[in-house]
């Protein structure tokens, strides 16, 4: 490898561009997961065929699941150097920092949100991907018989606790959150900043952080407000 291949891979310039590809994989998987986890609106057959479809293709869950949670880790070191770089360059954080509306808010929780992401996919896994979807936990009280409703029985009663949906509901706001200014910092990693459309870029990232976090919250809300599934 030549010396300037390798102080490329040292450079800031590389470190922000791996933040900038993880973090486009991620949102990707994001709006795909919403989409699919909002047919829980539907009942358990749609619901349940979704997740059966996903069961049926193991071999590319896996290697998604595999991507995403490399991205997640690439996405959390290289955010927290680049971190510590702006630190040390500018000898210490600032004593006051400035922020401007809601995007101001993002950029300064923007490694906290990412962090919660990141201890959430592994959380998030062990309950829905590794629990007994045909178990105690998955049979809804009055319906079908007793019988288990599979991965709709499982995710439905676990909302069904309060606190864990509420929990929730602040999790997905924080993603929205870390989403909308991400975005943001996508195109600017990637050198779009164009005086018509980066106004245009802002107003969509917030929008897709107003839908994730938005999307996402229905899903425990409706169940508390439902209690019983229509089936």
């Amino acid at each position: 490898m030549s010396s300037s291949s390798a102080g490329f891979f040292r450079s800031s310039i590389f470190r922000k561009q791996i933040v900038a590809i993880t973090g486009l994989a991620m949102v990707m998987f994001i709006l795909g997961h919403l989409a699919g986890n909002l047919l829980i609106l539907l009942g358990p057959k749609a619901f349940n065929s979704y997740a059966a479809m996903l069961a049926g293709i193991p071999e590319v869950l896996w290697v998604a699941r595999i991507g995403l949670g490399i991205s997640l880790v690439l996405h959390v070191y290289f955010t927290i150097a680049l971190t510590m770089e702006n630190r040390a360059a500018r000898g210490g954080a600032y004593a006051v920092t400035r922020s401007k509306g809601d995007a101001g808010l993002a950029r300064k929780f923007m490694i906290y949100t990412g962090l919660l992401l990141f201890l959430v996919f592994f959380f998030h896994l062990r309950d829905f991907t590794f629990g007994d979807k045909d178990g105690p936990a998955s049979v809804v009280s009055g319906l079908n018989g007793g019988e288990s409703l599979g991965l709709f029985g499982l995710v439905w009663n676990s909302f069904l606790f309060v606190p864990r949906s509420v929990i929730y509901i602040l999790f997905v706001s924080s993603v929205g959150l870390h989403l909308s200014h991400g975005v943001q910092s996508l195109f600017q990693t990637l050198g779009i900043n164009h005086e018509r459309w980066t106004p245009m870029i802002q107003k969509v990232s917030v929008a897709l952080g107003v839908i994730v976090a938005v999307g996402f919250s229905s899903i425990p809300l409706y169940v508390l407000i439902m209690q019983t599934p229509s089936i």
